[in-house]
């Protein structure tokens, strides 16, 4: 006769607006160390897209250490060094954006291989260029060191008496980040650089949403009613940003390049498109406020 069947371990308990909320934060985190990893060995073998999922993984991993610092007693310590890589990181995900945007561009006005300028093979090999350097500095000692201490956190993390609290209590950040988001947004109608401003939005539309994020589990859809607008706000913020990169991209290169008529009918149609994106910025931020008042 065969011995019984060993029970089935239970799997973690969902989470409630009662679990503690440094245990909700610090499963987050966990989590998304995890994701790095991945994200890391994807970039390491120069994956499409990679260069992009890492820093955001790195954006979230930091802005839920800082933002919900107060939950523990200690916290990984900051890297000057991670600074580095994130522009790194942000300049090779800007030139493969770049390159997708252009190729796109192409594509709306049917053109063949053959037809596109010149300086769109330059800019691919720019692009690779920025994978290659931009590898070197991943893959240095301090980067794993700077993950262990991570996962040595998550894994060991003490929890303030803020921590021990239930995780309705999270609310008070998302709230704040709320008010940060709207305040940002408040003063672009003063901005004497409005795509600054709108940049200083977009920053302040991705902390909330990761902060919110990671409440989430917990909170449900109280949680997701902050995250979906904010999500959608930094979009097409960083859509906006994305526009402004290719503009500004066109209108630097060579006189001889930029005089091109493919290449002026390039930088108009993204002069429209910014004014067009311009106009869904306010409408949708316009909409998340009258929902939040």
């Amino acid at each position: 006769m065969s011995a019984p069947a060993a029970p089935a371990k239970a799997g973690p308990q969902p989470m409630t607006a009662s679990t503690r909320a440094g245990v909700v934060v610090q499963t987050y985190i966990s989590d998304h160390v995890d994701a790095l990893n991945r994200a890391i060995a994807a970039f390491e073998r120069q994956a499409p897209g990679s260069a992009g999922t890492v820093r955001v993984t790195i954006h979230q991993l930091r802005t839920v250490i800082r933002g919900y610092a107060h939950l523990f007693t200690e916290t990984p310590p900051r890297s000057q060094e991670l600074d580095h890589l994130l522009e790194a990181l942000k300049h090779t995900e800007d030139l493969e954006k770049l390159r997708v945007h252009f190729s796109d561009r192409f594509d709306q006005l049917a053109l063949e291989a053959s037809e596109h300028p010149k300086w769109y093979a330059a800019l691919e090999y720019e692009m690779r260029e920025s994978y290659r350097q931009t590898e070197g500095i991943a893959s240095q000692t301090w980067v794993a060191v700077l993950l262990s201490q991570v996962r040595l956190f998550t894994e060991h993390a003490r929890l303030s008496r803020d921590g021990d609290k239930p995780a309705s209590s999270l609310m008070g950040v998302l709230s704040q980040a709320r008010t940060h988001l709207l305040d940002t947004y408040g003063r672009l109608s003063h901005a004497t650089d409005l795509v600054l401003a709108r940049d200083e939005t977009r920053i302040a539309a991705r902390e909330a949403h990761y902060l919110a994020e990671a409440a989430a589990p917990a909170l449900g859809q109280v949680a997701m009613d902050v995250v979906a607008p904010m999500a959608d706000l930094e979009r097409l913020l960083d859509r906006y940003r994305q526009a402004v990169i290719a503009r500004n991209w066109l209108l630097r290169l060579p006189g001889a390049d930029r005089a091109d008529r493919l290449t002026a009918s390039l930088a108009e149609l993204e002069k429209e498109h910014l004014r067009q994106l311009g106009e869904e910025i306010d409408r949708a931020a316009s909409e998340m406020a009258e929902r939040w008042s």
